[in-house]
């Protein structure tokens, strides 16, 4: 019987071992995954207007003019449909997940002179 103990204990442990492994990963995937980075419009502008960040990383725009402007990915020469978002008014938000490494210009449809852009390493 003892013998019998001792494989159920070392199983358990085991168990018990690739659980936490598991769980560490999964923690860990979880904070990577939350990278966040953010781009405020303001006086027309986007602050900032070169933005580096890792693949994964959300980034969140928040309008800070009374006025609408909105984030639509490419250029005002040729949009690529990639994102669009309206952002009517101060306080109006909204959030784009690049996963992919690239290059991601974009513009305000309402004032073309604002533009920026993201780099996804």
């Amino acid at each position: 019987m003892g013998e019998r103990q001792s494989w159920r204990s070392a199983a358990a442990g085991a168990c018990a071992s690739v659980v936490a492994v598991a769980l560490g990963l999964l923690v860990t995937l979880g904070e990577s995954a939350s990278t966040e980075q953010t781009v405020i419009i303001q006086t027309f502008q986007f602050k900032p207007t070169l933005t580096e960040v890792p693949a994964g990383t959300r980034v969140n725009f928040t309008n800070q003019d009374d006025i609408t402007h909105t984030v639509t990915s490419g250029t005002p020469e040729s949009p690529d449909g990639k994102f669009s978002h309206r952002l009517e008014g101060k306080g109006a938000s909204a959030a784009v997940d690049l996963t992919k490494p690239g290059v991601y210009p974009y513009f305000c449809e309402r004032h073309r002179s604002m533009r920026g852009e993201i780099r996804v390493k």
